[in-house]
C-alpha cells in the first residue's frame, strides 16, 4: 500500500517544495518507486525545481479532463528511473479541478508507486485542505523563526482535526553558530514546543539556494544539506528507529576499522 505524504507548513517560502523534490530524489535512490505531484495549480512550481517542465507534453489537468492517460501525464526523472512527477498546470483556475479528481488520480497512482510525495501550496485555504484529505501522512516544514514556527503549530493543529495522525517535523535552514550563541531556535526545541517527531534539520546552505535558481540543476548539490535530506529520507523509509540502529552499527564498524 502506498504511502501518501503532504508536505506542509502554513507559510510560504520555508522550503516545502525543495524538500519534496529532495526527499522523493533520495527515496527512489532507496529503491523505492516515488511519484511527486504539486498541487499548487496556477502557481505550481514542482517541475522547474527538479528541472523536468522542457519534458511535459500534457498535465494533471488534462488527465482531468480526459485529454490524455495519466500513465502518458508521468514525466520520469532523466537517469533516475524509478521517480516520476505528475506535473501540475500553470494557468488554469484551480476551482476548475475537483477534489474528487485528485482523489481518483491518487488512487490511481497508489497502485503504481510506494510513495506518492504532495507539494502542497501555502497557506490554510481550501487547497491546504484538499491536500491533506488526500494524504495518510504529513511533513510540516518549518524554518527556526518564530512567524514559521506558529504557523506550523497552526498547521500541525489542523491537520490533527483532519484525520491525519502521523505528522513529522523537518527544520529547514539552520546555522549552528547562531544556535550556539542563542540567537536561534533549535531544532529539537522547536520539536519538542509542537509536540512533533523530528525527522531532521537541513543547515543554511548557499548552494542549494544558488541551485535552486537555475532548472534542473538542484540535486547536484553536496555537503551537510544533501546529506542531512538523504538522512531524513533513509529515516521515512527505514523509520526513526531503525535508522538510528543502523546509525549504530556504521558507527561501531568504523571505530572498529580504525583499531584494527
Amino acid at each position: 500500500m502506498s504511502r501518501i505524504i503532504v508536505f506542509t507548513g502554513g507559510k510560504g517560502g520555508v522550503g516545502k517544495t525543495t524538500c519534496c523534490a529532495f526527499v522523493g530524489f533520495n527515496l527512489a535512490k532507496l529503491g523505492a518507486r516515488t511519484v511527486m505531484l504539486d498541487i499548487d495549480i496556477g502557481l505550481n512550481n514542482l517541475d522547474v525545481t527538479v528541472g523536468i517542465d522542457h519534458l511535459i507534453n500534457y498535465d494533471i489537468v488534462d488527465v482531468v479532463y480526459g485529454k490524455c492517460r495519466l500513465s502518458q501525464a508521468l514525466v520520469r526523472m532523466p537517469d533516475l528511473p524509478l521517480l516520476y512527477v505528475l506535473p501540475s498546470a500553470h494557468t488554469l483556475n484551480v476551482g476548475k479541478v475537483q477534489a474528487e479528481d485528485l482523489r481518483r488520480i491518487v488512487a490511481d497512482l497508489s497502485t503504481s508507486f510506494e510513495y506518492i510525495l504532495i507539494d502542497c501550496p501555502a497557506g490554510i485555504g481550501s487547497e491546504f485542505y484538499r491536500a491533506v484529505y488526500l494524504s495518510s501522512e504529513a511533513i510540516i516544514v518549518t524554518t527556526p523563526t518564530i512567524t514559521a514556527i506558529r504557523d506550523a503549530d497552526k498547521t500541525a493543529e489542523l491537520i490533527c482535526g483532519c484525520g491525519v495522525n502521523t505528522i513529522g517535523l523537518i527544520v529547514n535552514r539552520v546555522r549552528t553558530d547562531l544556535i550556539t550563541k542563542r540567537l536561534m531556535v533549535s531544532p529539537e526545541d522547536i520539536a519538542r514546543s509542537l509536540d512533533l517527531e523530528l525527522l531532521g534539520a537541513v543547515p543554511e546552505s548557499d548552494e542549494i539556494t544558488a541551485l535552486s535558481s537555475i532548472s534542473g540543476r538542484l540535486f547536484e548539490a553536496k555537503g551537510n544539506s544533501s546529506e542531512a535530506y538523504s538522512n531524513i529520507a533513509r529515516a521515512i523509509y527505514y523509520g526513526t528507529k531503525k535508522v538510528a540502529e543502523k546509525d549504530k552499527i556504521f558507527d561501531f564498524l568504523k571505530r572498529r576499522k580504525k583499531s584494527v
